[in-house]
């Protein structure tokens, strides 16, 4: 059957990232596919953003390997001076970075599918170039602090106002998850409850060789982590699901309380919420896996796995506090 390539770029674009359409999909089946819905239609804006770049500029074809990478160069230089002349963080550019990396994929991966004599896009270079750019030009973050962890977790969770939310941050600070690993996901469609199956018995810690519980959850584009927490903690969960046989609340009232501890504690600032507890766990984990004996790489990889990241260079942003 002939190969029918969609005309317009905001169609190409479509047509490239449905290639690689992996929702609901595990890591196993689909190991470069886009698995998180959230993740999908960012991505998806910020390449029709591109896109719109490239059609005032007259491009016609995403299969034009070297005018896209051309332009690709030419957008993220307006980009970046864009964000320093505004005094913006860097953190926006980078999900652009990740974005145009991923539609570069869809391409290839696509013109391969198809089986198209084209030359592949390759931008690696030029996104590594703007990412070096952006630290030295951009800050990290247009936030008022430099470190998101909680300096006194364990009181601001004292203060939480009942037992779900305390247990549900006990979980992201001993355990590394996100608010939608314990039952609060943001997203009001998702229900996303821990239960029973998610116990998996208590076991050894395997940097410390202390008992733990092992509390297994399901995260960001459908990922499944066995998280690390106290015994004591795994048996208030366990308790509390004999009881109400699942953990779970609302994302805005989870983190509306986790906001009202934080200032009755003198440890609010904005942009910390629920997440400032996986910060707490990241960084408090790394420190712990090189007090055993770990080198800098291998405790960066242990609490990258254990925090269910997809990156380890996602885990830096977390450790520099």
């Amino acid at each position: 059957m002939e190969h029918r390539w969609p005309k317009s770029l905001h169609s190409q674009v479509e047509a490239v990232f449905h290639s690689i359409r992996s929702i609901r999909r595990s890591k196993a089946d689909s190991n470069s596919g886009v698995r998180s819905f959230g993740v999908w239609t960012v991505y998806r804006v910020e390449s029709h953003k591109f896109a719109d770049f490239m059609i005032a500029n007259g491009i016609k074809s995403l299969l034009a390997a070297d005018e896209v990478a051309v332009q690709m160069d030419e957008y993220l230089q307006h980009k970046l001076d864009y964000y320093v002349l505004n005094r913006k963080s860097r953190q926006t550019l980078e999900t652009t970075l990740s974005a145009l990396g991923k539609l570069a994929y869809a391409i290839n991966n696509y013109a391969k599918w198809r089986k198209l004599a084209v030359e592949p896009l390759n931008v690696e270079e030029i996104r590594m170039g703007y990412y070096a750019k952006s630290k030295q030009l951009l800050p990290k973050s247009s936030r008022g602090f430099s470190n998101r962890a909680y300096p006194d977790p364990m009181r601001l969770i004292a203060r939480l106002p009942n037992q779900t939310f305390q247990l549900q941050a006990c979980l992201q600070y001993e355990g590394g998850m996100r608010a939608e690993g314990v039952g609060a996901p943001a997203n009001k469609r998702l229900k996303n409850p821990l239960t029973a199956s998610s116990l998996r018995g208590v076991a050894n810690d395997p940097v410390t060789g202390a008992q733990v519980g092992v509390v297994a959850s399901i995260e960001k584009g459908g990922k499944e982590t066995d998280h690390y927490v106290s015994v004591a903690t795994y048996r208030r969960l366990e308790k509390y699901l004999g009881m109400y046989g699942k953990l779970e609340s609302s994302y805005s009232e989870y983190v509306k309380a986790i906001n009202t501890a934080a200032v009755a504690t003198g440890q609010h600032v904005a942009g910390r919420g629920s997440h400032g507890l996986k910060h707490c766990f990241v960084q408090e984990r790394y420190r712990e896996c090189v007090m055993h004996g770990l080198t800098h790489e291998q405790a960066l990889q242990q609490a990258s796995l254990e925090a269910s990241h997809f990156r380890m260079s996602e885990t830096l942003t977390y450790t520099r506090g």
